[in-house]
């Protein structure tokens, strides 16, 4: 099957449908513009917490989010736009859009990343002995999680890796939350999470896989035949400092 390398807000729709569902977020969607509501931070913190989500979008559209998230510094803008024609350097996109809305940058060099599900592994991934894979089926979503077992040199029981995966229409597969403990990193269980969770959404007819990649996991990603079509850009009100804005893409066990 062919990928499409084009950033469409069928795509968008898909990536925000799976993730709403593994999150437990609230997604709406009015004209151009999704909205995804973050359910449990906002009991805690008493407000809505709310990221807005746009593709490729025009400035008028641009305009009406910033014009909220001024009222609402709470709030938060995703931005996710095709990849320019040529390379640039690092921050370029953000750059770009935070001179177009006034807001400052807090999440930067993410990328849409897509795949072809019909070229992955549909058998489940031998697992070595140091660990033990335990496999979490909810209702259009699944969760893999890699403990150590008694072979392990750190003991058992301990978490070294997780992921999720939601199937969306039957057709796309939307990673997300895909991690690996500090002490863990560099001895595989990155490529393993990915391939278990790839023969867990081919027990049906997947055909793109979708997800968001950091810095950290282009390379993962890029190696095992994922292929980027987007940026993607956070963005926050302009008073507010990054370190006291909520985190989008980070998660922790």
């Amino acid at each position: 099957m062919a990928i499409n390398t084009s950033l469409t807000d069928e795509l968008a729709t898909a990536w925000l449908t799976g993730r709403a569902r593994i999150r437990n977020y609230h997604l709406t969607t009015q004209g151009n513009i999704h909205a995804a509501l973050r359910t449990p931070e906002s009991a805690e913190a008493g407000e809505d917490l709310w990221e807005y989500v746009v593709t490729n979008t025009s400035d008028d559209v641009l305009k009406a989010v910033t014009d909220e998230i001024i009222k609402h510094p709470s709030r938060q803008l995703i931005v996710a736009a095709d990849l320019p024609q040529t390379a640039t350097p690092s921050g370029t996109t953000a750059k770009r859009y935070a001179e177009k809305t006034g807001l400052r940058p807090i999440g930067v060099d993410e990328l849409v990343m897509v795949t072809d599900m019909e070229q992955q592994d549909v058998e489940e991934p031998i697992v070595p002995e140091q660990f033990t894979a335990e496999v979490v089926r909810n209702d259009g979503w699944y969760l893999v999680a890699f403990k150590t077992t008694d072979e392990s040199e750190a003991g058992a029981g301990k978490l070294a890796a997780r992921g999720r995966v939601a199937v969306v229409d039957g057709t796309y597969a939307v990673f997300d939350q895909i991690w690996t403990s500090p002490d863990f990193r560099r001895q595989g269980l990155g490529s393993l999470t990915m391939r278990y969770l790839s023969s867990l959404a081919l027990e049906q007819d997947v055909e793109t896989g979708l997800l968001i990649a950091g810095l950290e996991g282009q390379a993962l990603y890029t190696y095992l035949g994922w292929t980027a079509i987007g940026d993607v850009v956070v963005l926050g009100h302009p008073d507010v400092d990054p370190k006291d804005q909520w985190a989008t893409q980070t998660f922790e066990p």
